[in-house]
């Protein structure tokens, strides 16, 4: 009777070793979700993976939701080199503001335009503004000579005055040269001459090389 409760007792602690050793479930493994016999997810043919009654959104892994774990996506290392392009910013076109007859001051549309010109070449690199300054026929030469300095100087004032050191200016006076009404205004009266030679009282700014 001892020899036989002594084997049943062995048998027993062997049964309860076994139990102890047994691998969790597939449901166990990926609990919420189905598996297959091997223990692997089962999935749709788009790639989703199948839940069960029991699933709840703690239970998500990132294999079937990652967008409810947040886990990041593994990134793809991009084996092409970084370029670094330089883009040329182009120098803006020639400015030209006019004055009034016998005046080296500013109009307020001659502000403006400056105002939007110098924003341009603020974007460029360390460049050189020539300012020339012009007046029309009428009168001496030494005289408009001189006045086409002031206007050059009205000009450079200005700039001087904005914020910043961005260009190198270059200021001259010319005078009557270069007249941009040309021959049409020697055929008007004398009244409208004033108004004819407006465009040639005037100062270009434009930057050196362009």
């Amino acid at each position: 009777m001892k020899k036989s409760n002594a084997v049943m007792l062995t048998a027993t602690s062997l049964f309860v070793l076994q139990a102890g050793c047994v691998a969790p479930s597939p449901e166990e493994a990926w609990p919420g979700y189905r598996t297959d016999g091997s223990g692997q997810l089962l999935k749709t043919a788009d790639g989703h993976c199948w839940r069960t009654t029991g699933w709840t959104e703690n239970k998500a892994v990132p294999e079937c939701d990652v967008a409810i774990t947040g886990e990041p996506v593994a990134e793809v290392e991009n084996s092409e080199p970084v370029r670094n392009e330089v883009i040329e910013i182009a120098a803006p076109e020639v400015l030209r503001v006019t004055f009034a007859f016998d005046a080296a001051d500013l109009t307020k549309e001659s502000r403006i335009a400056l105002k939007a010109w110098y924003q341009d070449v603020a974007r460029l690199e360390r460049p050189v503004v020539e300012i020339d300054g012009y007046s029309d026929p009428l009168g001496g030469y030494a005289y408009n000579q001189k006045l086409a300095r002031r206007r050059a100087q009205a000009v450079a004032s200005w700039w001087k005055q904005q914020s910043g050191d961005i260009a190198t200016l270059q200021v001259e006076g010319h005078g009557e040269d270069s007249a941009v009404s040309g021959y049409r205004c020697q055929s008007v009266s004398v009244e409208n001459l004033k108004s004819c030679y407006q465009q040639d009282r005037r100062v270009e700014l434009r930057i050196q090389g362009k």
